[in-house]
């Protein structure tokens, strides 16, 4: 519950997604995960995250185990975990308490085809204390939606019959200041 109330800001540095996302499906094969299908459809134009890496470990970890464990046993082998990342310009999103529109373009989507989320829950999904698990405390996805806030993103959730899909939206790494107010993300310059 202490992370909960931790209102200090992220120390930042730009973070390769698709690093961590390797890290943590080499985690998720080696345990929880073992004998599953996970399929990676990578954007490789991707540019760095302003990020924890940690806490996007974290996240991302929590949210392949929630997948995982909705696929359950897997005795027939077609679980399959697909893991997507695509860069989406152009959508910008209203946030409450921000007065401007802020834009989300790094997209990062978790796919399963387990149970499913009953409907009663998807309002609630991402509350402290939901949960479908027995013996599970309903922290996982409050924490995850905590940690990307905390990356200035955003996380959605569909889910229909044998398909959930598990969506974050993140910003993309910012100019240095010294290039005015009001600079746009970052550019990859490649310059020599």
């Amino acid at each position: 519950m202490e992370v909960f109330g931790d209102e200090r800001p992220l120390n930042k540095e730009p973070v390769n997604i698709h690093d961590v996302l390797n890290h943590v499906r080499r985690l998720a094969e080696s345990g929880f995960a073992r004998g599953m299908r996970i399929i990676e459809d990578y954007d490789p134009s991707l540019p760095p995250i302003p990020g924890n890496r940690d806490k996007l470990v974290q996240a991302f970890l929590n949210l392949i185990k929630n997948a995982a464990e909705a696929i359950g046993d897997d005795e027939d082998g077609q679980g399959r975990i697909i893991l997507q990342t695509s860069f989406r310009p152009g959508v910008r999103l209203s946030v409450p308490g921000v007065d401007a529109r802020i834009t989300l373009p790094l997209m990062i989507q978790i796919e399963d085809n387990g149970a499913g989320v009953p409907d009663h829950l998807k309002p609630h999904l991402f509350d402290p204390f939901v949960t479908t698990k027995h013996n599970g405390t309903g922290l996982g996805l409050a924490l995850v939606a905590k940690i990307i806030g905390d990356h200035g993103g955003i996380i959605e959730c569909d889910s229909e019959g044998k398909r959930t899909v598990f969506r974050v939206l993140l910003p993309m790494q910012e100019r240095n200041r010294k290039d005015g107010p009001n600079a746009g993300p970052a550019v990859n310059d490649r310059r020599s």
